[in-house]
């Protein structure tokens, strides 16, 4: 393969730099994890699934929960910067094999995540055009919106942050005044029930803590991104802390209020028949029908501007195993005036494009089978990347400290690992519960299946370039600087980044 000049070649494989602050960061993972969606969604199915009012308790454990994993987290994020994130931290830490099998289920998870969206998305759509009186499938909408986040994607780094800024300060105000005016038309008064630890148990607690794990994803994507952040050693750890606390302030508030507005004693009853529309309706009985209209073209923009941080998220992903050439070396190029992943975005586009076309080709439900049955799926292939982190984090300084306090590098990783474990168990057992079918249905059993040979895939993967390809062996997890490490460490780079 002929190489381009050396000027051109570092231009076209390197990502913007110093475009992005702390607020720009807190925008794209805020943004990810659709505070709107899954208010109005996950957390009234939450409480029919549950069948109790314990869901605000639930958040409170599992924000405590990614704290803990965010103390190790941010800090190897200080010492590693690579858009592969995750699959980087885990190379560095656990060996580059166990590093590329991560690396295949972030990006297949991160994938399927993004592109699930295009079912909620599309249906949102198809209803709010239905009140106009037009009718549109699904689908059409969907790949409306597919092209606009497609474009997006290949655009400046920055022109995304601010696109995803507007959309979150109007997503994030209507959220408190839905709260706020269910705290104001309380059925019963003020209820502090919901807050007891005694509230959530059972069986179906194992389900509520997965879902509220899932509602949480994206908050590591700052991450993601520390190659295009300004002084990335203060505003990364900044932006990921600050995503956990304010997502858990909005979760915790708003299904609070969905109880206080409800009653302790009916709010089951009334999510079990109104799952999709409870938090909606609520709005229009409270303040006015026309908020219904409102909070639905709220969710659709919410929904739009979850599905482009989570293209960006999956495309840098992409884009750093290019860069490595764990995979093919064009997906690791960027745009000369841009300096965006542009050919790792339009494949992720691709693939979405595909999906959304199978999907309306074979007249699948765009609600059950792609949002909810595929985006519960990659959320079970997150919480296990999330757990194998934990681990390569105390592995990663047990090496060397790195002069980092014992908290972050040893206490707070092991703590974090042992919750994610635990909730990773929980998700898997109750997994059929999550999805709504019965337990021992063929879907439930095949999602662990199908990530767990991933893992193996990645990981014969990993040990093919080991023996075939041991320059390019020896730079994965490296980032910017694995060509440096291929030229000049093919072996010694063993010992200092993992086997």
């Amino acid at each position: 393969m002929s190489a381009p000049t050396a000027q051109t070649s570092m231009v076209r494989s390197a990502l913007a730099r110093d475009k992005l602050g702390t607020m720009s960061l807190l925008h794209f993972s805020l943004t990810a994890a659709t505070p709107l969606t899954v208010i109005a969604g996950g957390v009234v199915v939450m409480f029919a699934i549950a069948g109790q009012i314990g869901i605000p308790i639930g958040y409170v454990l599992i924000a405590a929960c990614l704290w803990l994993f965010s103390v190790g987290y941010t800090t190897m994020a200080r010492h590693i910067t690579n858009a592969g994130a995750m699959y980087a931290f885990v190379a560095r830490g656990l060996g580059r094999v166990t590093g590329v099998a991560a690396a295949w289920v972030a990006a297949t998870s991160y994938c399927a995540l993004q592109i699930s969206l295009y079912g909620l998305l599309g249906l949102t759509a198809q209803g709010v055009i239905a009140r106009m009186g037009l009718d549109v499938p699904w689908w059409v909408a969907a790949l409306a919106a597919w092209l606009l986040i497609g474009l997006l994607g290949t655009r400046a780094v920055d022109i995304n942050a601010k696109v995803l800024a507007v959309l979150l300060s109007v997503e994030i105000a209507v959220i408190l005044l839905f709260s706020v005016s269910n705290f104001m038309h309380a059925d019963d008064g003020l209820s502090f029930a919901a807050l007891s630890p005694s509230a959530l148990g059972g069986e179906a607690a194992g389900a509520v803590l997965a879902l509220a794990v899932v509602g949480f994803i994206g908050f590591e994507s700052p991450t993601v991104y520390g190659e295009e952040a300004r002084d990335r050693r203060r505003t990364v750890a900044r932006a990921t802390v600050a995503t956990i606390g304010i997502l858990a302030l909005i979760y915790i508030t708003a299904s609070w209020s969905i109880i206080t507005a409800v009653g302790d004693d009916n709010v089951v009853e009334a999510a079990s028949a109104d799952p999709s529309g409870l938090m909606f309706a609520l709005a229009g009985e409270q303040i006015g029908s026309a908020w219904i209209t409102i909070g639905e073209v709220l969710l659709l923009t919410s929904i739009t501007a979850a599905a482009l941080s989570f293209h960006n998220t999956t495309a840098r992903y992409l884009f750093a195993l290019g860069r490595e050439q764990v995979i093919t070396a064009k997906l690791g190029r960027t745009s000369v005036k841009a300096c965006a992943p542009v050919a790792a975005s339009l494949t992720q586009t691709a693939v979405g494009g595909v999906v959304i076309l199978l999907w309306a080709a074979l007249g699948l439900d765009p609600l059950t089978h792609l949002f909810y049955y595929v985006g519960t799926a990659s959320g079970i292939g997150l919480i296990a990347l999330f757990t194998a982190c934990a681990v390569a984090v105390v592995v990663y300084f047990w090496r060397d400290r790195r002069d980092e306090p014992l908290w972050h590098t040893r206490i707070a990783p092991i703590l974090s690992f042992l919750a994610l474990a635990g909730v990773l168990y929980l998700a898997v057992i109750h997994f059929h519960t999550l999805l709504g079918v019965e337990k021992g249905s063929l879907i439930p059993q095949l999602v662990p299946i199908v990530f767990g040979a991933l893992a193996l895939l990645g990981a014969a993967w990993g040990a093919y370039l080991k023996r075939a390809e041991p320059e390019v062996y020896a730079g994965i997890g490296h980032g910017a600087k694995a060509t440096l490490v291929q030229a000049t460490e093919p072996e010694s780079a063993e010992v200092a980044g993992g086997r």
